[in-house]
């Protein structure tokens, strides 16, 4: 099936040629309304949102609230704005902040096909048609993306969704390497602040005596060294998005003074009285489980409890087995074209070597030992010899590739790989507890004994 393009128009003219011009390509949905608009795109493949504007949407406050609700509802989808010349200034203004691009109708029409048929959204499109039946979730920023095929993480990229709408501090845990400064930034994208700057503070790469003039600046005269003043990075940051990395670093006076702006917005600039107001947004990010230092004593209470409010944990790679595979081949696709090294196929060894590992430096590692096997690869093809010797199974050496290619999974085998894996997921989220994964899974416990003796995964509990 055709990903569908939602057009939000009453104007049956603009809705007969955009399904003259795109009914090869897309399915076409037609809203006239924003009424329950997330629940009609629920599990709908969308490839673009089309918000069609004349004088009949007014000004102001009205146009705005429409718009917001609108990018609530596809916050996961790049949304385009068709203007027509009467629409008033003031709402094509208000358009501009909530859309990717703005067209002018009827002279730029034409781009929309550029736009949307030649502009790639990254690999998406590309790598999803190797996954074709399984259940994903993908959140989807103006220049990048997150995809998940790990049920645990469904929830959380649903409230990822509704945390970037809102102006809200949030906090990011998860080991090294996990993507935390990469999630950051796609909130950055799916939040209303994403026109302006997203910058980040590495906590933990800088001593610990630069860290607050780092955050607040400082004036001339505030320390030998100091011959002006230098705005720090709340200033820098304006109304954009701050993300404070390693966070759990800072000393118990520098965690007082992030409580105060985040409390207030207030903070003064080392060597200054002068009181200034930040108007970022913050995210943290820490490596550590902050409540673990709270219970040493290492880090403030009130400050846990007011960055913990919203928090957010990036489960380690060894923990989502199937969004291994995704990931590497869209490594893959990306440091093959980087370096102009034609790839033909990946052998389905070299991903169960993949899957086998525990990577404790998480994707990172995952990329840069993709970016070496690229590199390394012969005729196009990637075999379990590209790998790092640490990670191939024994007996597997450079002699030969294989020329077998796997055939295509029937709907039978598909369905049986998702249930099999929802099934793996659920037990090792509930400690491998029957009757709290059948409970899960509104089955009975006989139900879930019988599917994994068919599933061939009873020597999991």
């Amino acid at each position: 099936m055709n990903p569908y393009l939602v057009v939000l128009s009453r104007n049956e003219g603009l809705v007969a040629r955009l399904r003259s011009r795109f009914t090869n390509q897309f399915e076409l949905m037609v809203v006239e309304g924003v009424e329950n608009l997330e629940a009609k795109l629920a599990d709908t493949p969308i490839r673009a949102v089309l918000i069609h504007l004349d004088r009949s949407h007014g000004n102001g406050q009205t146009s705005n609230k429409y718009l917001a609700h609108i990018r609530r509802s596809v916050a996961t989808a790049p949304i385009y704005g068709l203007v027509e010349p009467d629409c008033p200034s003031e709402t094509v203004e208000h358009l501009s902040r909530w859309v990717r691009e703005v067209l002018y109708l009827p002279e730029e029409l034409g781009r929309l096909d550029r736009l949307l048929l030649e502009d790639d959204l990254g690999l998406d499109s590309e790598l999803l048609s190797h996954f074709a039946g399984l259940p994903y979730r993908v959140l989807r920023g103006t220049t990048r993306s997150l995809v998940t095929f790990s049920p645990s993480m469904f929830e959380m990229f649903e409230e990822l969704k509704v945390a970037a709408a809102h102006d809200v501090t949030i906090l990011l845990i998860g080991e090294t390497g996990s993507g935390k400064t990469y999630l950051a930034r796609l909130i950055h994208e799916l939040s209303p602040r994403r026109n302006h700057r997203c910058l980040t503070v590495a906590c933990g790469a800088l001593p610990p005596d630069l860290i607050e003039s780092e955050l607040f600046g400082y004036v001339k005269g505030a320390f030998t060294g100091a011959d002006t003043d230098k705005p720090g990075k709340f200033a820098a940051a304006d109304r954009g998005t701050l993300l404070l990395d390693e966070i759990d670093v800072l000393a118990p006076k520098q965690q007082a003074k992030l409580l105060r702006v985040i409390e207030t917005g207030e903070y003064e600039p080392v060597g200054s009285n002068d009181t200034r107001i930040s108007h970022a947004r913050l995210i943290a990010a820490s490596n550590i489980d902050l409540e673990k230092l709270v219970e040493a004593d290492k880090f403030r209470r009130d400050l846990y409890y007011r960055l913990n409010t919203l928090s957010f944990h990036l489960p380690p790679l060894r923990e989502r087995p199937w969004d291994i595979e995704y990931l590497a081949r869209k490594f893959a696709i990306e440091h093959s074209r980087a370096h102009q090294i034609e790839l033909k196929h990946i052998e389905p060894d070299f991903l169960a070597a993949l899957r086998q590992y525990p990577w404790p430096g998480n994707i990172r590692e995952l990329e840069n030992v993709i970016r070496r096997a690229v590199l390394y690869c012969r005729d196009g093809v990637l075999t379990v010899a590209d790998l790092p010797s640490a990670m191939r199974p024994p007996n597997a050496g450079r002699s030969g590739h294989s020329s077998d290619r796997q055939p295509p999974l029937t709907l039978e085998e598909r369905l049986r790989q998702v249930e099999r894996r929802i099934i793996e997921e659920t037990l090792q989220r509930n400690n491998y507890r029957r009757s709290d994964t059948a409970r899960e899974l509104g089955i009975s416990r006989i139900t879930l004994y019988n599917k994994m003796k068919k599933l061939g995964i009873l020597h999991l509990l």
